[in-house]
C-alpha cells in the first residue's frame, strides 16, 4: 500500500473508532445521594463508578455517590420494590413494570448500551432500551440526603419539604431580594426538573391549578410569612414586598414531596 493509501486507511480507522465511542452513550438523568440531579450521557462504567458526559465535558462519578440513574419511561415506584436492596443488590426497574435485584457491574456495547448485572447466581446482559431506572439506594434514602451546609448568609430549601424556615423575621412593607441557584426535581421523570421559576412545560391540569401559588409553575420557589398566604418568589430580580409581620418561610410550589429531590440555595438581602 502506498503512503497516501496508508494515511487514508488510518483516517478511516480513526473515524470508525471515534464513531464507536460517540455511539456508546445513553442520555440519562442521574440523581446523586446529595439530591443533586444531572442531565448526562452515560459513557462507561467500571468497578469504581461511572464515566459520563455533562454539558460536553467528561466527568467521573463514584458509584457510592449515585442514588438513581433514570433512562426514561413513565414508571411509578412502589415501596415494596426496595425490599431486599443492599450495596450489592441494586434495583432495576424495567419499562414494562418488571423489577430485578442485582449488582450493576458494567456498561458495554454501542447503541443501545448493554447493561451488565450479577445476581449472585448468574450474570445477565440487558439492553438499556428496556430499562426505566436503576436505583443504587432505596428512594427514601436518596430523598432525605441533605447538603452539608447552607451558602453564606442564606438557606437551603429542600425539595422534599413543603416549607423551610429562612431564619429571619420580617416586617410589613419591608422589601427583600432573593438570589436563587441550583435546580430541583419535583418527580422521578427525566423531565421533572425545575428552576426557581418552576417548570412551565409540565402542563396544566386540575392538580396544578391546586398548587399553593397558582401564578407560578410547579416546582418553583415560593414564600410565606407565618401562616399567611403563599406568594411567588421565583428568580425575579426585583425586590419583593413582605405582606405582614412574622417569620419568613421558603418552600416548593408542589402538592406532594415524597418523590422530590434536590434543593434551592437562596441568599436573602434586605432592602430594594
Amino acid at each position: 500500500m502506498n503512503r497516501q493509501g496508508k494515511i487514508f486507511s488510518g483516517v478511516v480507522a480513526m473515524a470508525v473508532a471515534v464513531g464507536a465511542v460517540l455511539s456508546a452513550q445513553a442520555p440519562v438523568t442521574i440523581t446523586l445521594r446529595s439530591g443533586e440531579t444531572l442531565q448526562a450521557s452515560l459513557v462507561d462504567m467500571g468497578g469504581r463508578g461511572f464515566e459520563v458526559r455533562v454539558g460536553g465535558s467528561e466527568r467521573f462519578i463514584a458509584k457510592d455517590q449515585v442514588a438513581m440513574v433514570d433512562f426514561g419511561g413513565n414508571v411509578t415506584p412502589q415501596q415494596a420494590w426496595f425490599n431486599g436492596m443492599s450495596p450489592v443488590n441494586n434495583l432495576v426497574v424495567f419499562k414494562n413494570g418488571d423489577t430485578l435485584l442485582a449488582d450493576w457491574t458494567d456498561v458495554g456495547g454501542t447503541s443501545p448500551l448493554v447493561l451488565r448485572f450479577n445476581s449472585g447466581a448468574a450474570e445477565r446482559e440487558i439492553s438499556a432500551d428496556h430499562v426505566a431506572r436503576i436505583y443504587l439506594v432505596p428512594a427514601s434514602i436518596g430523598a432525605v440526603m441533605r447538603p452539608t451546609s447552607a451558602p453564606a448568609g442564606g438557606v437551603n430549601v429542600m425539595a422534599t419539604e413543603p416549607w423551610t424556615s429562612a431564619g429571619i423575621t420580617v416586617r410589613t412593607g419591608e422589601y427583600l431580594r432573593f438570589a436563587v441557584s441550583r435546580e430541583i426535581k419535583f418527580g422521578t421523570g427525566p423531565n421533572d426538573t425545575a428552576t426557581a421559576d418552576g417548570n412551565s412545560a409540565a402542563g396544566v391540569s386540575a392538580i396544578f391549578r391546586s398548587l399553593p401559588e397558582r401564578s407560578l409553575p410547579v416546582g418553583g420557589l415560593i414564600g410565606k410569612v407565618g401562616n399567611g398566604q403563599p406568594f411567588s418568589i421565583g428568580s425575579a430580580p426585583q425586590a419583593i414586598r413582605m405582606p405582614t409581620n412574622g417569620q419568613l418561610f421558603l418552600g416548593i410550589n408542589d402538592l406532594t414531596f415524597t418523590d422530590n429531590s434536590g434543593w434551592f440555595q437562596v441568599v436573602i438581602a434586605r432592602g430594594r
